[in-house]
């Protein structure tokens, strides 16, 4: 088939969950043998070229910056832009697409110029936005508005422009169960988050030091950071163990808390351009998190990597495996770290069951039948 995959996120270079779950998606479609036009953005300024996929040829569409009024009245989360609208449509003139393929956010406001001529839509969702939002805590009276004006833009945009999809893809059981509440089940894929497993060939020997990896601007990565500043880790942890913070904004993060908490222990590196040597070498990874939707991808990394995960249960949501160490509590969290010993049998329990249910090989079946399904329902 012939597809036309647009989304607003920068999938390279791909060291982010949002950039992974998008450069997943289109791998997934590359490998199945379907030709693929790509629009996407292009924030890095990276050469596509480094990037190739087999069948899919790249569209650079940079995001607009929103004016005062539409942030204001938050009218992107329901009209279509102009510049966009009028791209998309060029293809659309230009190309015989058999399906369109919408990835993540708010962007079901294009649906329409779809499926007015005959193009089925399969939208990916991430994570359930308006709950994600819901969860978020807020100080003071302006940002309280602020965050109810956010949630509400969102769940009506779920709920006008979601339904009118062909297919809908969510990420977890919990997902799942959200959207049916506003549409038909049938309609519903759940397709896990994945990884591409040829991207997680590592031979690292473990070093003595445990890891958060995370995009530590968002709100559920900041606040499990500073619960694990705050109420799980102390003076005597910080003397025998140390805890590396990687990802972007772990710096401006962390030293927003390190004048009450200046731990020795504690070291923020910053963004990378390769996560893969920092968990694959950590006897564990952190998942300290206590708010979020769908399943974290930095989860499924130490998987692939066959390294240990120490979590909350809001950490490893939405994903299923017997080898995660879980607790809730400051206590049991800090207790778990102290007491810590690399198993390798735990390690290999995580692996196999990354393989058979969280690798690209596995959801390239899962994604195959999605697209059966939306082909027989075009030609009914």
């Amino acid at each position: 088939m012939k597809i036309l995959f647009y989304t607003k996120i920068s999938p390279f270079p791909i060291n982010g969950g949002e950039r992974i779950r998008s450069y997943g998606l289109l791998k997934v479609l590359s490998e199945l043998g379907h030709t693929v036009v790509a629009v996407v953005s292009n924030q890095n300024s990276i050469n596509f070229a480094d990037y190739k996929l087999k069948n899919v040829s790249y569209f650079e569409l940079n995001n607009e910056a929103f004016t005062t009024f539409e942030r204001i009245t938050g009218k992107y989360y329901f009209s279509p832009s102009k510049k966009i609208y009028s791209v998309l449509d060029n293809l659309i003139e230009q190309n015989d697409f058999d399906f369109a393929f919408l990835d993540y956010a708010f962007i079901g406001q294009y649906i329409k110029m779809f499926k007015k001529t005959g193009i089925p839509v399969v939208y990916g969702t991430h994570n359930a936005e308006s709950s994600l939002l819901l969860q978020e805590p807020v100080n003071g009276l302006f940002n309280k508005i602020r965050k109810i004006q956010f949630y509400w833009q969102a769940y009506r945009h779920e709920r006008i422009f979601f339904p009118t999809a062909n297919k809908l893809i969510c990420v977890s059981e919990d997902d799942k169960s959200f959207y049916t509440k506003f549409m038909k089940s049938d309609k519903i894929h759940l397709i896990p988050n994945f990884l591409d497993e040829s991207r997680y060939i590592a031979n690292y020997n473990k070093e003595d030091y445990f890891i958060m990896t995370a995009n530590f601007g968002a709100y559920m990565n900041k606040m499990g950071l500073k619960w694990i500043i705050e109420e799980v880790w102390n003076k005597t942890l910080d003397n025998e163990q140390k805890l590396l913070l990687v990802g972007k904004g772990s710096k401006e993060a962390y030293s927003e808390l390190i004048s009450t908490y200046d731990y020795k222990n504690i070291i923020a590196i910053g963004p990378v351009d390769d996560m893969v040597p920092y968990i694959a070498k950590a006897k564990a990874v952190l998942i300290p998190l206590l708010q979020g939707s769908g399943s974290r991808l930095k989860c499924l990394e130490a998987m692939a990597l066959k390294t240990s995960i120490i979590s909350t249960s809001k950490g490893v949501e939405g994903t299923v495996s017997h080898g995660f160490l879980v607790a809730d509590t400051p206590e049991e969290f800090r207790k778990t770290i102290e007491n810590f010993t690399v198993d390798k049998e735990r390690e290999s329990m995580l692996y196999n069951t990354f393989v058979s249910n969280y690798s690209l090989a596995k959801n390239k079946e899962r994604m195959n039948r999605l697209i059966q399904e939306l082909d027989i329902e075009k030609n009914d």
